[in-house]
């Protein structure tokens, strides 16, 4: 029982000389050496094999009747279909202006008759080795770019399902004005904003920013984001709990390194009084309406959520009167450059 395993075919090579004893000695060696060698005898039966089927490689004199090598070559480097077939002139013409003149018209190598088999051998396997290794590298690339494309597609639909946390409309309360902007630097953001309402009129303020960019700040984003919601309703008019629940929750039931600066304020509309938390968030300016008066910053009262288990945030107060403006803020702001930094 015979079990030798059968060598795997080579690549096909076209030979074109009309010379019949170089294309039979050419086709023989070739041959002999694994590969599938189709011969002709001229530059016009070169182009109707190729079209019948394409080869690896040719193998293509100069110096032939109707068409040569040169203007085979130029024909084949026009077709989109033939372009990439490298081709390896095999001619007598020696001088240097037939070399420059067979490179620019699009071939690979140069090998000047009479030549030596060993010669002809290595050149077509280093030329049929870069083929194989340029198909490779096109089919990554074209791997590369559907994975792109099927990224960017995941990428949107996170950013629209990001986007869906968001209030899409904020809470009309008289004799006051709400306005509020996103705009991701990615299709994706660790930014976000909410006015959510309480009960006795009240309103919380909240503007946050996941320390990082991403699928992963979005994730995080919308878990905060639930979080705050969750026990501002549970705690109406103690920002500084609400925030340490979320920073208890945050800590005990997530595996990161990512963490979340805040700052979230309860507003009573009646009053004007805004009871706050900074937690390592730039601070709010409170711009009084009187001209020239020096923005108020509600600076920080503790550290960002979700980096220490035992921190404690202090609240704060101040007072929005009629003509105030409290601008909340990220440092997608304060970060911002032109091309000129």
């Amino acid at each position: 029982m015979n079990n030798r395993q059968p060598e795997p075919i080579k690549e096909s090579i076209l030979v074109v000389d009309d010379t019949p004893a170089n294309l039979r000695l050419l086709s023989q060696m070739l041959s002999q050496e694994g590969y599938r060698v189709r011969a002709v005898t001229s530059g016009t039966r070169a182009l109707a094999s190729v079209q019948v089927s394409r080869p690896d490689l040719i193998l293509l004199d100069i110096k032939m009747p109707e068409l040569n090598g040169i203007e085979v070559c130029e024909h084949l480097k026009a077709d989109p279909r033939t372009r990439d077939i490298p081709i390896i002139f095999v001619s007598a013409l020696d001088e240097l202006e037939d070399k420059v003149q067979a490179f620019a018209a699009g071939g690979v190598d140069y090998i000047t008759k009479p030549f030596q088999f060993a010669e002809v051998l290595a050149r077509v396997e280093t030329h049929l080795a870069l083929r194989k290794l340029q198909e490779q590298l096109r089919d990554a690339n074209r791997k590369l770019r559907d994975a792109n494309r099927r990224f960017e597609r995941e990428l949107a639909l996170a950013g629209r399902v990001q986007a869906s946390f968001l209030p899409s409309e904020l809470p009309l309360t008289p004799g006051w004005q709400i306005a509020a902007a996103l705009k991701p630097a990615r299709q994706t953001s660790g930014d976000f904003y909410d006015v959510i309402s309480l009960p006795n009129g009240r309103l919380g303020l909240l503007v946050a920013d996941v320390v990082d960019k991403g699928v992963g700040a979005a994730l995080f984003m919308a878990l905060c984001r639930t979080l705050i919601r969750t026990y501002a309703s549970r705690h109406p008019a103690r920002p500084e709990l609400v925030l340490s629940a979320v920073n208890h929750r945050v800590l005990s039931e997530t595996e990161t390194d990512q963490f979340v600066t805040a700052f979230y304020g309860i507003l009573d509309p009646a009053t004007g009084t805004l009871t706050y938390c900074n937690a390592g968030h730039p601070p709010p300016l409170l711009f009084g309406r009187e001209p020239g008066k020096v923005a108020q910053p509600l600076t920080r009262t503790g550290m960002a959520l979700g980096i220490v288990e035992t921190e404690d945030w202090e609240q704060a107060t101040a007072r929005l009167a009629p003509g105030d403006v409290l601008v909340l803020y990220s440092d997608g702001v304060t970060d911002a450059e032109n091309e000129q930094e």
